[in-house]
């Protein structure tokens, strides 16, 4: 006994042998979320109420923080953290908190389902549940699988059998989980730890599927001179996570990815309820010993039943919840705007929420019509002016906010009536101080009429150069005063104005030409530029 002793001792000392087994621990749920959405492009709020897709539960980036509380032994030790988003981006996972780095991390992604859990049972014991139609009595047999999902087959008592080809209601009960089945997304890291003890961890990863966009209402005075702006984030979760209560915030800026940040992306398995299915690759179907039958089911365990009904989810109707304006203050955030959300909300699966992010009252706003020149009159040039509205982002004219892009709708108040919508338009990221300017439609009664004048060819070789004169008279034929602006692109081909009738301004659209018209005036420009040839 001294002997054994001594060689257990050794075997010890060399590390053959363990004095504990390394065990799982389970972190159920996080104890707090935050959740960071960022745009990884433009969308439109129409395109995000395609939750249905594929491709919309891998659009967009946010970025969740969860804490959560975990006690750990001595030693190396899995923890498991389920409830993960189920559009994680497994490769971005971090944790603090552990007094050192994780050794391992999995994402188990193979959720339970009726063909994930037939697949996984292929050889094992089962109940076949069968009901008869006169008595309504339930009958009860031990089945081994032996195929699945796509055509159950069993092998009741030596014989093989087809479910669903009874013609009586039957069921499949199991007595447990197949090892390797989740039933939530589960992140799990094999850690070391120097002592047991209660550790406070900080989870952070990436997921998709989570998206927003920014929408405006503008309500134009009588007087055409004054709007009331509101603002609305919409956010879109296309993935199968609810994050309840949480503290959301949304980032406007283009966000630079590698394009390979990218959720798994999982094939469903279904189970067939068809008899005889007749498109088996029966190649692929192995013989697989039965385990002996268990006397009684386990104690404890949880049964699952899998019907012959097969499961679907009903993305059809898309809930919309609207949550009423209590201020956001924008914030810096390197290069991009961080737009905080009022209070914690709760952002369900499949969901569209709207949450109002900007209220602001007698905003001025300038209304003029405009009109862009181009080179080549083979182009879709409109043959008519546009309405624009342009804004001043500043303080002293109701605004000096941060705007994320998104759409503007305008609303015109009209005497006596209830306002008209008089188009939209789309802005890009503003910051403070930078211009707006937003057109939102034609204008019928501001006709351009244009001509090329004169057109030649200048020097020779690669010093040949193109000149053209043009002329345009605008007519406005409303019955009020009109502010409008003629531009012509400066870019591309080396082009520049050698003489004009009318001097111009350069601004960030061009060479601008300011007129202001009267009922029933005309006014002509005429000007010629020189572009490489």
């Amino acid at each position: 006994m001294d002997a054994l002793r001594g060689i257990a001792a050794l075997l010890l000392a060399l590390g053959f042998l363990s004095t504990a087994v390394m065990a799982d621990v389970i972190s159920e749920r996080a104890d707090s979320v935050t959740v960071t959405s960022y745009h990884s492009s433009s969308p439109d709020t129409a395109e995000l109420m395609k939750l249905n897709s594929v491709e919309a539960s891998e659009e967009g980036f946010t970025l969740v923080n969860e804490t959560r509380s975990v006690d750990l032994p001595a030693g190396e030790t899995v923890i498991r953290f389920r409830g993960v988003a189920s559009t994680i981006v497994p490769q971005t996972a971090d944790v603090e908190g552990l007094p050192a780095a994780p050794l391992e991390r999995n994402f188990d992604y193979d959720l339970l389902g009726p063909g994930s859990l037939v697949a996984k049972s292929i050889g094992q014991t089962v109940h076949l549940i069968r009901v008869d139609r006169k008595t309504g009595k339930e009958s009860e047999q031990s089945a081994i699988v032996r195929s699945g999902p796509n055509g159950v087959f069993l092998d009741v008592g030596g014989k093989i059998e087809a479910l669903d080809c009874s013609g009586l209601p039957e069921r499949l009960v199991f007595d447990q989980i197949p090892e390797g089945l989740a039933d939530t997304p589960t992140l799990s890291m094999r850690v070391a730890v120097p002592e047991a003890g209660h550790y406070t961890l900080k989870l952070t990863y990436l997921m998709t599927g989570l998206q927003w966009a920014a929408d405006y209402v503008a309500q134009v005075a009588q007087d055409g001179r004054s709007v009331h702006l509101t603002g609305w984030v919409t956010l879109a979760n296309a993935s199968d996570t609810t994050f309840a209560g949480a503290p959301t915030e949304v980032v406007a800026g283009q966000l630079a990815t590698t394009g390979d940040d990218k959720p798994v992306r999982v094939q469903t398995l279904e189970r067939s309820a068809q008899c005889w299915q007749t498109d088996i690759d029966w190649a692929t179907y192995a013989a697989v010993a039965a385990p002996p039958p268990p006397d009684q089911r386990p104690p404890g365990v949880e049964t699952v039943v899998v019907t012959a009904e097969k499961r679907k989810e009903d993305v059809q109707s898309v809930p919309l919840a609207v949550n009423a304006f209590a201020g956001i203050d924008p914030r810096l955030l390197g290069d991009y705007k961080l737009y905080p959300l009022p209070e914690p909300t709760t952002v369900a699966a499949r969901q569209i929420k709207q949450i109002q992010f900007l209220d602001q009252s007698d905003v001025t706003v300038q209304k003029l019509y405009v009109y862009y020149a181009d080179t080549d009159f083979e182009s879709d040039t409109p043959p008519a002016a546009q309405v624009m509205y342009r804004f001043k982002n500043d303080v002293a004219s109701g605004l000096g906010k941060p705007l994320p892009a998104g759409n503007f709708a305008f609303m015109l108040q009209i005497r006596d009536r209830d306002p008209l919508f008089a188009g939209r338009g789309h802005i890009d990221d503003t910051s403070v101080g930078d211009p707006l300017e937003i057109i939102c439609g034609g204008a019928m009664d501001i006709p351009v009429e244009r001509r090329r004048i004169e057109s030649k060819t200048l020097g020779k070789g690669e010093a040949q150069r193109r000149s053209d004169t043009f002329e345009y008279v605008i007519s406005n034929d409303k019955a009020e005063g009109i502010q409008f602006e003629l531009g012509q692109s400066l870019e591309g081909d080396g082009l520049r104005i050698v003489s004009e009738s009318q001097t111009h301004v350069t601004r960030a659209r061009g060479a601008i030409w300011s007129f202001s018209l009267k009922p029933g005036e005309r006014a002509t420009l005429r000007y010629t530029v020189e572009y490489s040839w």
